[in-house]
C-alpha cells in the first residue's frame, strides 16, 4: 500500500511538474514516453499468448502518431487529427509488409498484433494530448492541458477509488474469471471517486475552463469516463490472464508495469475526448 501511494504521488507530480514548465509540447513527450513503455510491454505479453510482434515497427509507429500529433497544429494544418492520420498509415505499411511474406503465418503471428497493439496503447492515449493541440476548440493551450488533465484524473480516481473502497468494503465480486479482487462495492467507489474529482477540477479550474465544462456537467462526464476507466482495466486482464501474467512489468512499485498504470486510460481517454467533442 504505502510503495503505491508513493508511486502515484511522484508521477502526479511528474505530470504536473511538465505541464507547467513545458505545455503541451512537454506533455505529449511525456505521454509519448508512457504509450511507448505500455507498448513494449504489451508486445511482451502478446508474444508470451504465441504471438510474434514487431517490436521495432510498433515503437516507430507508436513515436510517429505522438509526433504528427503535435507537429501537425504547427504546421497550420487543424482540419485533421495528426495522430489518427499518423495512425492509418502506419496501419497501411503495416499490411503492405505481408506482401513480403505472404506465405505461413507471418500475417496471423505478426502483423496482425503489431496492428492491435498500435489500436490498443498508443492511438487510445494520443487523444490524451488531443485537448491540448487541437485549435477547433477554440480554446487557450491551459484550458485543453486542464481538460487532458481532468480526463488523466477521472481514469485514475476510478483506480484508487475502487482499490481503497474496494479493499475496506468489497464483498461481491465482479468478474471472478478475469479479475479475482476486483468487486462491485470497488466499482461504485471507482465510478463516485471519478464523478467527485471531475466536479471538483472544473470547480478549481473554472476561470481557464470552456463555460459548458460546469461542475455538474463534469462530474456526469466523470462517472462516464470512471465506467471505461474500469471496463480497460478488465480487458487488460484479459490479456494478462491469458498470458499467465500478474503484472504486465515490475518498473513502478506498488503499480507493477507501465501497462497496468495506463490500462484505465486506454478506454478512459477516448471516451473523455468524445465527450468533450459532444459539448465543446
Amino acid at each position: 500500500m504505502l510503495a503505491r501511494i508513493i508511486s502515484t504521488l511522484a508521477l502526479w507530480a511528474i505530470a504536473i511538474l511538465v505541464v507547467v514548465f513545458f505545455g503541451g509540447g512537454g506533455w505529449i513527450f511525456l505521454l509519448a514516453v508512457l504509450a511507448g513503455g505500455a507498448l513494449w510491454e504489451t508486445c511482451r505479453l502478446l508474444e508470451k499468448i504465441g504471438m510474434n510482434p514487431l517490436y521495432r515497427t510498433a515503437q516507430a509507429a507508436s513515436a510517429l502518431i505522438f509526433a504528427a500529433t503535435w507537429a501537425f497544429p504547427k504546421l497550420g494544418i487543424n482540419a485533421i487529427d495528426g495522430g489518427s492520420l499518423a495512425f492509418a498509415c502506419a496501419s497501411a505499411l503495416l499490411s503492405v509488409l505481408i506482401l513480403m511474406r505472404p506465405h505461413g503465418n507471418f500475417a496471423e503471428k505478426s502483423v496482425i498484433p503489431t496492428a492491435a497493439a498500435l489500436l490498443a496503447v498508443p492511438f487510445m492515449l494520443h487523444w490524451l494530448a488531443v485537448p491540448c493541440v487541437c485549435v477547433k476548440f477554440e480554446m487557450s493551450e491551459s484550458a485543453g492541458l486542464a481538460l487532458s488533465l481532468w480526463i488523466l484524473a477521472a481514469a485514475k480516481f476510478s483506480d484508487v477509488g475502487a482499490y481503497v473502497i474496494g479493499a475496506a468494503f468489497g464483498r461481491r465480486k465482479m468478474s471472478p474469471d478475469i479479475s479475482p479482487n476486483k468487486t462491485w462495492e470497488g466499482a461504485i467507489g471507482g465510478i463516485f471517486s471519478s464523478s467527485a474529482v471531475s466536479a471538483a477540477i472544473a470547480w478549481g479550474c473554472s476561470p481557464i475552463m470552456p463555460n459548458a465544462f460546469t461542475p455538474i456537467l463534469a462530474a456526469s462526464m466523470g462517472a462516464v469516463i470512471g465506467v471505461s476507466a474500469i471496463l480497460s482495466d478488465l480487458l487488460e486482464s484479459v490479456l494478462k490472464r491469458r498470458a499467465d501474467t500478474k503484472d504486465s512489468g515490475a518498473s513502478i512499485p506498488g503499480i507493477g508495469g507501465v501497462l497496468d498504470l495506463a490500462d484505465s486510460l486506454l478506454l478512459g481517454a477516448p471516451v473523455g475526448m468524445a465527450m468533450l467533442s459532444i459539448i465543446l
